[in-house]
């Protein structure tokens, strides 16, 4: 008889063991994220710099033609 009042009390609390584990999956999921952006935002910052300021370029030089 235990079984089974062992999987009434799993049923009960798996609601609240779901929430909690999609928090702290989310928790870890934007820890990880905020850290590689930190890490790879300065390298994509500079290989962008250039082609941003050849379009630009492209852009103001082509109207004055």
């Amino acid at each position: 008889m235990e079984q089974f009042h062992i999987a009434e009390t799993i049923k009960e609390n798996n609601k609240r063991t779901t929430a909690t584990f999609a928090v702290f999956m989310a928790v870890i999921f934007m820890a990880s994220f905020i850290i590689t952006v930190a890490q790879v935002a300065p390298t994509l910052m500079i290989l962008a710099a250039p082609a941003l300021l050849m379009n630009l370029g492209w852009l103001i030089f082509a109207r004055s033609i």
